[in-house]
Parts: C-alpha cells; sequence; structure tokens
C-alpha cells in the first residue's frame, strides 16, 4: 500500500509509522521537516506545512494513497481543507479523534463506539467531535472515505502518564525528590492507560481496510487501574514511595482551566474500553503491554537521555500552590 501520514514522528505516530515501515508498505510524512532525523529509514518526507493549502497542493501534486491519516488535525476548519485536498486521492481517510469525545460525565463505565459524543468540560474534546460530524457528513452525502480512530490516553517511551500531565518529568521528579505529589478524586476512579506499540498493532489492521470506511474505533488496553495505583507502580520503579495527596477535579480546576479542563474532561470518570469492535475487524490485534512493563520502558529511557528530563515549572508551581491551597481550605 501507498500510505500517507499527516505528521507522523509523535508520541503515537512514530510508533505506527515503525509498524507500518515493518510491514513493507510505501510509506510518505508531510510536515515541515523538523523531526525528519526521528522517522525510521523508508519513509518519503515531503516537506510542506499542512495549514498552507498552495503549498501543501505541491507537494502533493501527482500522487494518490491508498490511505492518508492526519495525526495533527483539530478544528473543523481543518476537516474542511483536507476533504478539499484529498477527495478523489485517497481510498481512505484516517482522522485521529479522541476517547474524550465520549460522554462526559459518562452514563456507564464502560465505553463502546456506540457510547453517546458530548463534553460539555473540555474545548479540545468538543472540537473533535465537531471534526467528527463534519467527516460523517462528507462521507454521507459524497461517500468521502472516512474512518475515525479515538486513542484513549496513549503513551510511550517519553511519556509518563500522571494526573497532572504526561510529556514531561516534573511529576517523576517530585518523587524523586521526597516532594508530595497530586492525585484527583480520591485515587479511586478506574483509568485504562495503552501502549503506543499495543495501539500501533490494532492501527495498522484499519488502514486500506475497506471494512473500516465509514466507521469509529477506539484501540486501547484491556488493563484498568485506579489513579493511586498508577502513581504507586511509576513510584516503585523509581525505587521511592509515592507520597499522594487527594485533590478534588473541581479544585484543581480554580486554579488552572488547562489541567481542569483535562480532568473533568476526561480523567475523572472510571473509563473502560470494550474493545470487540477492533478486534472483530483485526482479529490479531491484544494488548500486550501492562502498564508496570511500559512504564519500567519509559523511565529506562528517561535514565538513558538525562537531557530529556524536563521539569515543567509552571506545572510545578501548580501543584505547590494547589497543595497550599488545599491544606487551608
Amino acid at each position: 500500500m501507498r500510505i500517507l501520514f499527516i505528521g507522523g514522528t509523535g508520541n503515537i505516530s512514530l510508533e505506527c509509522t515503525r509498524a507500518v515501515v515493518e510491514k513493507g508498505h510505501e510509506l510518505f510524512h508531510l510536515n515541515r521537516g523538523s523531526h525528519r532525523k526521528e522517522a525510521p529509514a523508508g519513509v518519503t518526507t515531503l516537506l510542506a506545512d499542512i495549514r498552507d493549502l498552495p503549498q501543501t497542493k505541491e507537494a502533493l501534486k501527482g500522487l494518490r494513497f491508498d490511505s492518508v491519516v492526519n495525526w495533527i488535525a483539530f478544528l473543523p476548519e481543518h476537516i474542511d481543507q483536507d476533504i478539499d485536498l484529498f477527495s478523489g486521492i485517497t481510498g481512505q481517510y484516517v482522522f485521529i479523534s479522541s476517547a474524550s469525545v465520549y460522554q462526559k460525565p459518562p452514563q456507564h463505565w464502560i465505553v463502546t463506539e456506540s457510547t453517546p459524543l458530548a463534553n460539555p468540560f473540555w474545548q479540545y474534546s468538543r472540537d473533535k467531535i465537531a471534526c467528527e460530524e463534519r467527516l460523517r457528513s462528507a462521507y454521507a452525502e459524497t461517500g468521502f472515505p472516512v474512518t475515525i480512530v479515538r486513542p484513549s490516553h496513549t503513551y510511550g517511551h517519553t511519556w509518563i502518564p500522571t494526573s497532572l500531565g504526561s510529556r514531561d518529568f516534573t511529576v517523576p521528579q517530585r518523587m524523586l525528590s521526597g516532594k508530595e505529589i497530586i492525585v484527583h478524586g480520591d485515587g479511586q476512579s478506574i483509568w485504562t492507560l495503552t501502549h503506543c506499540r499495543d495501539l500501533a498493532r490494532g492501527f495498522i489492521g484499519l488502514l486500506g481496510n475497506p471494512r473500516a470506511v465509514g466507521e469509529a474505533f477506539h484501540i486501547t488496553s484491556d488493563e484498568a487501574l485506579t489513579w493511586d495505583s498508577i502513581h504507586q507502580i511509576i513510584a516503585e520503579e523509581l525505587g521511592v514511595q509515592a507520597r499522594i495527596v487527594h485533590v478534588p477535579s473541581d479544585f484543581i480546576a480554580r486554579f488552572s482551566l488547562e489541567k481542569g479542563g483535562s480532568l473533568l474532561g476526561d480523567k475523572a470518570y472510571s473509563t473502560v474500553f470494550d474493545n470487540a469492535k477492533i478486534k472483530r475487524l483485526v482479529p490479531d490485534f491484544r494488548a500486550e503491554i501492562n502498564f508496570t512493563t511500559g512504564i519500567r520502558e519509559s523511565l529506562d529511557w528517561y535514565e538513558a537521555h538525562p537531557d530529556a528530563r524536563i521539569i515543567d515549572s509552571n506545572t510545578d508551581a501548580l501543584i505547590e500552590r494547589l497543595l497550599a491551597a488545599w491544606r487551608e481550605k
């Protein structure tokens, strides 16, 4: 197959890139080239900014694809542009949505693809819902060949999932320094974490698959852990004890709209995914990496790349403000 990734070097997309290349498919990345060194051998880079329509049309001139995957579409106008760009030149357009689009608060703790889409707490999720609606209309009206994928909380070597962020080393460093950390709520809500290599195994089975067109899928692990357990496993793998302080999500939201949105609009609720749909279409898909194994890999990566241990001073300061305010309450 000939496949195009818009983006392709992010947390999830890089593992999917590797999976596509290992399968022997012809893979193109369309991006600005700022992370070309991260793309594995065998990937052809088309240099263009997807937000620059004339530049992108020039880069795509004369090319056709079996599947196009946009990893960096977030707003309805991004979708409108993609429908214009890719109508007639691809057999499948894969939109990367988010599992946070599912109904919040949930009416049931087990989520299927037929769970209603509604999120009054987080603009990011509402924008993804609007994107899905545009694509479903295009499929119904013109047959635009969309497949929707909804990843949940997916991590890899450079992500360490915590209540208040995954993209940096702030919370693990607080653990190593013996400082208190914050876990939202009472720490007992159930959460699903998925390693990006596991997601890639299911994702690649959707590419070029005609049965996936017109459908939506989430791809997650079947392992579910409490938020206290998640932080305790990280601490155990670091060789320390987690000094957890429980702070309600709505209290956190008063101090940070960004953190509050991701909590009230996603992480605050117990969430377990029914993966029957992806398993029916991709029978070989199984999530094989449990969280203890996955986080050990992440911490080993950080040990080998000390320069990547970035501490977000804003998040660290927010944690201190929250701890102080919660004690004064």
